[in-house]
């Protein structure tokens, strides 16, 4: 409601009720005070009449004279009141009636003060007199002789006059009281109203989320015990207000910058919400609000547990589930149920990728493998000619140094394996924890060259260098002289004697191609990428050209740290089908 019309409303039935109560004040005071003259005067004409009677019978005239007539006139005038002498109902005096006209006047027996006189000895009435033409207050006594009655008259209008002033009077007193009460009211109303009006207004604002909205309180004011319990309950609303939405954005930044994909399901066992990494694990949950969870993920098994958490035919109230896709990737899902407001269970359904681990988990097993076996074969040989020389030992040095040899390379390529297994641990550990530092491309390629330089006169292999940029290159010394080094040194190993290496660089945009090509027997296109696999090995003579299959397999690891790439060419000689470049693609920091 409207301020004006609640203020209206108010002052008009407070105004109503005090004019309704000062009327029917007024009216019964009216006719108390009317009842009370009218007594009054009643009583001062009875005095008046037995004055008169006394001073009739005082006189010596008799009724019916002229001189009572006269006497009776006389008597009236002195005291200013109408006197009338009545005997058997006709009127012997009046003084208000001349002498002539007293035997025209009507019968006054049936006047009822003079009926009332004639049965209790005195009798009272008001009514209108047709003879003097006013209304007048008659009081009649009988005069002790049969039939003879004293009446006093006097006019109405002198008590109607005291009547009329407490009228005028009562009138100015309820003008005054009632605007009095008008401007009384009007301040209360607007007081009222007022109050009111603040309170709904500040209830309405908390009502619809403004919970720093306050009542403000005057001391001593009616509603100051109302206003403080809305302020109290306004202000514990916003205490609890802030700490929800506190909990609220913490679980809303949770949700949404969580790893793991998060799905939430409404009591029907349909999509309610899902969080932003759930649509990157998943696009096709992007726009699923609404949907089964079987008819974006596509697998039973999660329905499955679905149903059985909802529909409660399962014991417990969760369940973990390990998923494979066709793509690869593995996801171990949990699924939990709670409660909302309304008592109603919900799921979450927690998605993490486990795929790294997988695969981590299968690499370790190949790699627990593959270095079984590369071990497992030098150290029985070891194992078997430590056993023949101890057992039978052989009658000539000869014999006995061919086998120590073999012992020792057995020995050898143990450690070298060995080595290349903690080389290839520590790469892949520092990944991009490799501190970068400009680097010459073009010494390091000499450094690499002189570090061989041996094994290559031992095959009398020549290596060349053509063209060699020289601009610097993202990387670390150690970590580029050794991917040069385990080239160079696979290059030798595998190229025949008398041949020439031959070392390029080729600049291309923000990264230089270096190739090392050699006059190997070439590679296969089926193990041109299986080659930089570990424990891979063209040459299944692993000990005794002394490859352990980690060389090319540690080479990806640092060239895939520096940001870089690596890659064969082979053959490349077509006619012949012989030779390999390696080729190592690496981004430059131009000086």
């Amino acid at each position: 409601m409207p301020k004006k019309s609640l203020h209206m409303k108010i002052l008009l039935w407070g105004w109503a009720i005090m004019l309704c109560a000062l009327l029917l004040t007024f009216w019964f005071y009216y006719g108390t005070v009317a009842e009370e003259l009218t007594s009054s005067s009643g009583q001062s004409t009875s005095h008046l009449l037995n004055f008169v009677r006394g001073q009739v019978n005082k006189s010596n005239t008799v009724p019916g004279t002229s001189s009572f007539q006269k006497t009776v006139t006389e008597l009236g005038h002195d005291l200013g009141i109408r006197i009338t002498y009545i005997k058997s109902g006709k009127v012997l005096a009046d003084s208000e009636v001349q002498e002539s006209r007293l035997s025209k006047l009507d019968d006054h027996s049936n006047r009822p003060e003079v009926i009332a006189a004639e049965a209790s000895g005195s009798g009272e009435n008001v009514r209108y007199s047709t003879t003097l033409d006013t209304r007048m207050l008659y009081v009649a006594k009988a005069m002790g002789k049969d039939g003879e009655f004293l009446r006093l008259a006097m006019p109405y209008s002198v008590i109607g006059e005291r009547l009329a002033r407490v009228k005028v009077n009562f009138a100015l007193v309820l003008l005054l009281i009632a605007a009095g009460s008008a401007l009384l009211l009007i301040y209360i109303g607007k007081r009222t109203s007022a109050a009111v009006t603040e309170i709904s207004a500040t209830a309405t604002a908390i009502g619809e989320g403004d919970y720093s909205k306050r009542i403000r309180v005057l001391p001593g004011g009616e509603y100051k015990l109302l206003a403080n319990s809305i302020n109290t309950m306004a202000r514990k609303i916003q205490g609890h207000i802030r700490t929800i939405e506190d909990q609220k954005n913490k679980l809303d930044a949770m949700f949404e910058n969580m790893k793991e994909g998060i799905m939430v399901l409404d009591p029907d066992g349909k999509i309610e919400s899902v969080n932003n990494s759930m649509i990157e694990i998943i696009p096709e949950t992007a726009n699923s609000k609404g949907r089964m969870p079987l008819e974006v993920l596509t697998r039973h098994e999660i329905q499955d547990s679905v149903d059985a958490i909802i529909n409660n035919r399962s014991e417990s109230k969760s369940d973990s589930i390990i998923l494979d896709f066709s793509d690869g990737r593995s996801m171990n899902v949990t699924i939990c149920s709670f409660n909302d407001s309304e008592n109603n269970r919900k799921l979450i359904l927690v998605f993490h990728d486990i795929s790294e681990v997988r695969r981590i988990e299968m690499v370790l097993r190949d790699f627990v493998s593959n270095a079984s076996h590369q071990l497992r074969t030098p150290l029985t040989s070891i194992k078997g000619y430590t056993e023949t020389i101890i057992d039978n030992p052989p009658n000539d040095n000869k014999t006995l140094s061919k086998f120590l040899n073999i012992i020792l390379d057995n020995a050898n390529h143990m450690s070298k394996v060995i080595t290349g297994m903690f080389a290839l641990a520590r790469s892949e550990y520092s990944g991009k924890k490799l501190r970068s530092e400009p680097t010459n491309l073009k010494l390091t390629i000499s450094h690499s060259i002189d570090n061989l330089t041996k094994q290559a006169d031992a095959k009398e292999i020549t290596i060349t260098t053509g063209h060699i940029v020289e601009d610097l290159v993202v990387g670390t010394d150690e970590g580029l002289i050794q991917i040069f080094e385990n080239i160079l040194e696979n290059a030798i190993k595998y190229a025949p004697e008398k041949s020439a290496i031959r070392i390029e660089t080729e600049l291309d945009g923000s990264s230089v191609t270096t190739k090392v090509i050699d006059e190997g027997p070439g590679i296969t296109p089926a193990d041109a990428e299986r080659i930089f696999e570990r424990f891979f090995k063209l040459d299944e003579n692993a000990v005794e050209n002394g490859s352990s299959g980690l060389g090319l397999a540690i080479c990806r690891s640092l060239v895939r740290n520096f940001n870089g790439d690596i890659w064969v060419e082979s053959p490349t000689d077509i006619a012949s089908g012989t030779g390999s470049a390696f080729c190592v693609k690496l981004p430059t920091a131009m000086g």
